[in-house]
């Protein structure tokens, strides 16, 4: 493509009907694009781009955003399944209370590593935090917590001390606080884990560190509530997952208002996925 500045690109989104934008300064110039990824729904599309430009000093760098805006409806959108993982599935629990703390750290233990070896990480010793994984040179850096609560964002600022004693090297790397999806039945209200994820999205994003929920029941299924990592794969596979998370949840707070009034059992959070999204909740890109 021609070279173009970021406000161009940008308007001519907007005239496709996609209202999005680079989050780029308006007047960089922009000497390519790469349509990695889209998921669309009524009303909406995220897209998973990589985007050439040139910096203050005439030089080509590269980034990988997603993007999230209006889209106008032009025709039914079919969804794209996604696509198993290449290695063993992990088994599914028959619901989604837990025993005890031990259990769910195990739970989402157990998710999260499956994630990150299916996509390419191999596991390494590394005391600076809980797990460690490395592809190609960068970290992947994961703590653990049971609820968002005070001691969780303890953990989360325990990660960004890592990220700050990489200094300029700290970028190359991602960072993950990984947590259970639901976490009222461990004893903290949803509102209350919503709540800290968004007195804390901010400073979290800045910092680099991602918080993700394992699904309760199907550990195979990892919901993001924060920023993505950098991989493209991982991206990938976490722009369907947050689509899934919107819908588990409102199922999830319609069944549980059913479940207080006696009026029908508490399903699983993979039934309520995919009966609604008609979507099989694996791994994979």
């Amino acid at each position: 493509m021609a070279n173009v500045t970021v406000g161009e690109v940008n308007k001519a989104f907007a005239a496709k009907g996609l209202y999005i934008t680079v989050p780029l300064a308006e007047d960089v110039v922009v000497s390519g694009i790469d349509i990695l990824e889209r998921v669309k729904t009524p009303g909406t599309i995220k897209v998973l781009m990589r985007v050439k430009f040139l910096d203050d000093r005439g030089r080509e760098q590269q980034e990988v955003f997603v993007c999230e805006g209006k889209a106008e409806v032009e025709k039914k959108f079919v969804r794209k399944a996604v696509e198993l993982p290449k290695k063993t599935l992990l088994p599914k629990r028959p619901g989604i209370d837990f025993e005890h703390d031990r259990e769910a750290l195990e739970h989402i233990r157990q998710g999260m590593i499956s994630l990150l070896v299916d996509k390419g990480y191999e596991q390494k010793d590394n005391a600076a935090s809980d797990l460690y994984f490395e592809r190609e040179g960068k970290g992947f850096y994961v703590n653990f917590a049971i609820r968002l609560d005070d001691a969780a964002l303890e953990r989360a600022k325990a990660l960004v001390e890592v990220r700050r004693s990489h200094r300029e090297k700290g970028g190359n790397h991602d960072y993950a606080l990984v947590v259970p999806a639901i976490q009222e039945p461990l004893g903290l209200a949803l509102r209350l884990q919503e709540r800290w994820v968004s007195r804390n999205q901010d400073y979290l994003a800045v910092q680099r560190i991602g918080v993700y929920g394992v699904d309760n029941q199907d550990p195979n299924t990892i919901y993001p509530f924060t920023v993505y990592p950098s991989m493209i794969e991982l991206k990938r596979y976490f722009m369907v997952t947050s689509q899934q998370w919107s819908l588990v949840r409102s199922r999830y707070v319609m069944e549980r208002t059913k479940r207080e009034r006696g009026d029908a059992p508490m399903a699983s959070l993979v039934d309520m996925a995919s009966g609604l999204s008609g979507m099989p909740l694996g791994m994979g890109t």
